[in-house]
């Protein structure tokens, strides 16, 4: 197989954690990958990157169309070919339905939920032409339970799945697979930094999770590939958890 015949693969927020170990995990599937984020790589993680050639590094805002049709465009400039494509771009923000914002939740909203349609949106007629073209969202398990203080991501994520399910059915005919991954509570900077500062306690994380201990951002990395993978050629419209079992834990 020659380089131009090798997969191409865009990924979204795909500079640190799990976005990260996406990257690789694609890379090493034989994807040439695209990387875009909205912030560059910090220095670590850039020169990680930069040992890649078979690794494009491109900033994206995915709130703003035409920037997300530049992006889709360069790929396609670049590589020649899209053949799958992982919406992984977001934030959280923990605040109570009662102090919060239109503008918060607008946020939100518009990055998780509005982002993947744009991309989606903009990378489908790339994807149509390969003939095989695969998408994978990026949800949460907040999607599927209850969590205070986090109304704006859990109401876009639930939104993200629905319309992962939707783009299944309209995608099919176009050959294009759309799945989703539902992440739990995976150990990434983020969580290290929150449980340092107090804001979050080891103990009690782990103690809901069956599996009793948290995911790693190289597993649920691994899930995201399978679905990108031709092992995964028959499945589109479901939605992957990879949580040790949190959301199925009646133990309480």
């Amino acid at each position: 197989m020659t380089d131009r015949d090798r997969p191409v693969a865009l990924i979204t927020g795909g500079v640190r954690g799990i976005g990260l170990a996406t990257v690789f995990n694609l890379i090493g599937r034989g994807f040439r990958v695209v990387v875009a984020d909205l912030d560059a790589p910090d220095e670590t993680d850039l020169a990680r990157l930069a040992r890649r050639s078979d690794l494009t590094n491109l900033i994206v805002d995915v709130t703003d169309s035409a920037s997300v049709d530049a992006m889709v465009a360069r790929a396609v400039d670049t590589h020649g070919r899209l053949d799958g494509l992982v919406n992984c771009a977001g934030y959280n923000r923990h605040q109570p339905v009662a102090e919060l914002e239109d503008a918060t939740w607008q946020r939100l909203i518009d990055v998780h939920l509005g982002g993947a349609l744009r991309c989606c949106r903009s990378a489908h007629a790339a994807l149509k032409r390969g003939g095989q073209g695969a998408v994978v969202n990026f949800s949460s398990i907040a999607a599927h339970i209850g969590r205070p203080r986090r109304a704006p991501y859990s109401a876009a994520k639930a939104g993200l799945e629905a319309l992962t399910r939707t783009l299944a059915v309209e995608w099919a005919g176009d050959g294009i697979r759309v799945n989703a991954v539902a992440p739990g509570i995976i150990w990434t900077r983020m969580v290290e930094d929150n449980i340092k500062r107090g804001t979050a306690n080891r103990d009690s994380l782990i103690a809901g999770i069956p599996l009793a201990r948290f995911g790693t951002a190289e597993e649920v990395a691994s899930a995201v590939g399978f679905l990108m993978s031709r092992e995964a050629g028959y499945i589109t419209g479901q939605t992957l958890v990879v949580d040790g079992g949190a959301t199925v834990n009646g133990n309480w």
